[in-house]
């Protein structure tokens, strides 16, 4: 089982993950991340990212899936290639040097090409009531987390609506892509009505990723989530995503 928790800064992600390996003590976490590029390398990021960074997160996030990928590997990761994909159409919002089409739409079908590495992604959504933490590496602006959290939503919308479509998604073989609450432990008690405690996918008679259930589920969820002025920015970033890549 692969798992990735993606997210917008400041959502709790790495704390997820640390109560999941707690929790389900069969599964790891690669013990180097894109992070350490970015230390090691003195890398800028966030506002400041270029395509050159894009490119060395997105390779290492792609690289990362695939190593532990093979056989019957338990993994979680913090953070995958949607991520680095979230960030990039950002910065081809704001016009930012370099992240013209082409670059984009690159970056699109490598991402779309490595989600066959994963089995679920739990979406971390921003709780615009939490004041977000220093940590001398991650974003801290509430304005720009809210515009990446709301690039991810627009990403879950293209899957939800329109998984068919082939865009951001391979067809046939996508990772379910499940929104999360924000409560710490209501997180995890709705990751285990996905997961066994042995660690596996519930079994497809019970599962509530079952097409009987999983739309239910999901539109349950999103509901919780929802707000208006979060809607009024996913509808005009789709918008623009459906002039640009004409979807």
């Amino acid at each position: 089982m692969r798992i990735a928790i993606c997210g917008a800064a400041n959502t709790g992600k790495t704390t997820l993950v640390n109560s999941f390996l707690y929790t389900w003590k069969n599964y790891k976490t690669p013990e180097s991340t894109y992070r350490n590029i970015i230390q090691e390398e003195e890398l800028e990021h966030s506002t400041n990212t270029t395509t050159d960074i894009q490119t060395k997160i997105l390779e290492s996030l792609i690289k990362q899936q695939k190593d532990n990928s093979r056989g019957d590997s338990k993994v979680i990761h913090d953070r995958c290639s949607l991520d680095a994909l979230a960030y990039t159409m950002w910065c081809y919002g704001k016009q930012k040097d370099g992240f013209d089409t082409a670059y984009v739409e690159t970056q699109i079908e490598q991402v779309k090409e490595s989600m066959r590495t994963l089995d679920i992604i739990f979406l971390s959504k921003f709780d615009k009531s939490q004041v977000p933490e220093e940590n001398g590496v991650r974003e801290t602006d509430i304005e720009y987390i809210a515009e990446i959290d709301n690039i991810y939503e627009s990403l879950y919308q293209q899957y939800f609506q329109h998984g068919d479509s082939d865009v951001f998604f391979p067809k046939d073989d996508s990772p379910a892509i499940i929104v999360l609450p924000h409560n710490a432990q209501a997180r995890i008690d709705l990751i285990a009505d996905y997961i066994t405690p042995d660690g596996e996918l519930h079994g497809e008679e019970n599962s509530i990723l079952s097409p009987e259930n999983i739309k239910e589920l999901e539109q349950l969820v999103q509901h919780q989530q929802a707000v208006h002025e979060e809607e009024q920015a996913n509808m005009k970033l789709q918008e623009e995503m459906d002039k640009k890549f004409k979807l």
